[in-house]
């Protein structure tokens, strides 16, 4: 988000708070288009830090100070589900640390989903719309069915 001078409107905030945990990667695309400064807003992927196998999104969330930022920071606080499954850490001076598994709503490495689900790659190509799709990086993706596979 370009800086301006404009603050989110509750009916923005209700739709953070209430945002389906489901969709948790549509909500972190909704944060990062409403968090002001582009620099505080940090994605990086990573493995989960208790079992260190699972890829989770690290995400790092700093308010600049910016009360419409600490606005965000309190309708996910109220988002009862994404801040006990995904808060991490806090830091003195408005430092908000998630580590985002995905794997909590159903998306798996493709991989894994293909070999547990028992199709193939050719499969999900030409049924992509069978599917959801995570980026981690080029070449890796989590997925998951949205569709009776």
């Amino acid at each position: 988000m370009a800086y301006n001078s404009e603050y989110h409107t509750e009916k923005e905030l209700k739709e953070v708070q209430n945002w389906d945990i489901k969709d948790a990667h549509n909500l972190v695309n909704r944060l990062r288009d409403m968090w002001q400064y582009n620099d505080y807003f940090i994605e990086n992927w990573g493995l989960d830090h208790i079992h260190n196998e699972r890829p989770v999104l690290m995400l790092e969330l700093h308010t600049g100070g910016w009360s419409g930022n600490e606005d965000i920071i309190e309708a996910l606080q109220k988002h009862k589900l994404f801040w006990m499954m995904w808060w991490w850490k806090t830091e003195r001076g408005g430092h908000y640390y998630f580590e985002i598994d995905f794997s909590a709503i159903g998306f798996k490495p493709v991989n894994q989903f293909t070999k547990e689900n028992k199709i193939t790659r050719q499969y999900v190509s030409k049924a992509k719309e069978k599917f959801e799709w995570i980026v981690i990086s080029h070449g890796k993706r989590l997925m998951r069915a949205v569709a009776k596979v």
